[in-house]
């Protein structure tokens, strides 16, 4: 124990006398003073720990360093670690500081999954200290519904995704100006480039030769790190074809029998049950997110094919697919309503829209409404849809295209995508 808390010692030092990494804003607030453990879950390399640097920066401001601990338990200084080693830590920050047991303490604690039974000690601390304590951690091993079990009701998750388009634009430094001829093709050049990129910080930063190597070790890291050591997945390159042939039918409606079928004709020895499996993983860790047929009957919804959309784009490109500019724009319109915490459904009947929800109005998503035929099938799918489930207004996003369309008593908005991810008002 004394050897660990030497270690710990010296990690609580060389972070509060150390200057932070530069770090830029982004849209989801966390709050610096709730009586709530503050968790930050999502998939690998979405930001998380860039968070938790910006909002230390802030405090840094408001109160001394020496009340902001922070700590990577991914540290191979701290391997092997055990729930014992804990008490280490506790004892070496308070004779450190002892004066501080008498103020209010902000722990940051960085990838908390590495330390076995890790929940016992976030408890045992925020019961027994004056403490503000914000944990992140690989999202297959750090979820919500566990958090919550975990924590009885102690704590306030933030899903942090991939980069927003506003986010992107502001990482990259760019400014538009959305009324002017040249803010508009400087817009739609940026976001043609986020749709193909996708939004992982890190890309920003990186030359674009690197992109796809990078985003390989990202799905990696994912799948064999993570789910494959936590589930014990036997089949690994079987959950990787999955992932490939999710990524390959994009927002198309398919069942899970289908992706059995055809994962057995490609020679994989799995079982239904096994692909249903993999599927729930890849749906923990955020990789792929579900979305159902919109049904008042759950074994309708249960019986009906879902769709499944992806955290980034940049898995789907990583696959060698091509560039499906539909499919890539109606992942991003997902993504943005997960952004704003809505879980949509799709509706179909004899026509298909892409997105509803309760008390929301029918989306379409349509990358290029020049053709005739695109716009009947489009305003028509929005149509059918307002009209059983009384809506009076329907929106259709696309690349460029906008219009108002009035059809009886019914509204029809279209609009440029790029113009609803920025904050229009619709």
């Amino acid at each position: 124990m004394e050897n660990k808390k030497a270690i710990f010692r010296q990690i609580i030092a060389d972070f509060i006398d150390s200057p932070l990494p530069e770090t830029l804003p982004r849209d989801i607030e966390i709050p610096s003073d709730v009586p709530k453990i503050i968790s930050l879950v999502g998939p690998r390399r979405s930001g998380k720990t860039h968070l938790l640097f910006h909002l230390i920066r802030s405090l840094r401001q408001q109160v001394e360093s020496n009340r902001l601990v922070y700590v990577n338990f991914e540290d191979d200084r701290l391997f092997p670690l055990r729930l014992d080693d804990m008490e280490a830590f506790v004892q070496a920050y308070y004779e450190r500081y002892p004066s501080n047991k008498d103020v209010l303490v902000w722990f940051f604690f960085d990838e908390i999954q590495e330390v076995p039974h890790w929940e016992k000690f976030i408890r045992r601390l925020w019961d027994t200290e004056r403490c503000r304590i914000y944990l992140t951690g690989s999202s297959s091993k750090l979820l919500s519904r566990e958090l919550a079990s975990a924590l009885r009701g102690r704590t306030l998750p933030f899903e942090v995704l991939p980069l927003s388009f506003a986010e992107f634009l502001r990482f990259n430094q760019v400014e538009v100006a959305p009324d002017t001829s040249k803010g508009k093709a400087t817009a739609l050049h940026w976001f043609d480039r986020w749709l193909l990129q996708g939004g992982f910080p890190e890309l920003v930063f990186l030359p674009e030769s690197l992109h796809l190597r990078t985003i390989n070790e990202y799905i990696d890291l994912m799948l064999y790190r993570d789910l494959a050591e936590r589930f014990a997945v036997r089949q690994p390159a079987a959950m990787k074809y999955l992932l490939k042939f999710l990524m390959h039918n994009l927002a198309n409606p398919i069942s899970l029998n289908k992706v059995f079928q055809d994962m057995k004709s490609q020679g994989y020895a799995i079982s239904k049950d096994t692909v249903l499996d993999y599927t729930s993983h890849l749906e923990e860790a955020f990789i792929v997110f579900r979305v159902d047929i919109w049904h008042r009957s759950v074994r309708a919804q249960a019986v009906n094919p879902s769709k499944y959309y992806t955290v980034d784009a940049a898995l789907k490109q990583s696959t060698g697919i091509g560039q499906d500019w539909g499919r890539l724009l109606e992942n991003a319109v997902f993504l943005h309503l997960r952004r704003q915490g809505i879980q949509p459904y799709y509706w179909r009947e004899k026509q298909e829209v892409d997105f509803c929800w309760e008390g929301g109005i029918p989306i379409n998503v349509c990358w290029d409404y020049s053709n005739a035929a695109t716009q009947k099938r489009e305003v028509q799918g929005l149509l059918a849809a307002m009209e059983a489930l009384d809506a009076d207004e329907g929106l259709l996003l696309t690349r460029d295209q906008a219009d108002d369309l009035a059809v009886g008593s019914y509204k029809i908005r279209i609009r440029p995508a790029w113009t609803y991810f920025l904050g229009e008002k619709i």
